[in-house]
């Protein structure tokens, strides 16, 4: 599990909230592409709906 300041696929920042300061990452099981969900699921590289929830960006 890594932790990220942005999303590894489109820089997309965590922002600050009462209720949440993180985004998971996702990675796919077909060509280990990590995204987060402003991207997919599905993949954006391979369009997999395989993938791990294992990283997070906070903010």
């Amino acid at each position: 599990m890594s932790d990220y300041q942005s999303c590894p696929y489109c820089d997309r920042k965590a922002k600050d909230s009462v209720s949440s300061n993180w985004f998971p990452v996702y990675t796919c099981l077909e060509c280990d592409t990590k995204y987060c969900s402003h991207d997919g699921p599905p993949c954006p590289e391979c369009n997999s709906s395989d993938y791990g929830e294992y990283d997070k960006v906070y903010s």
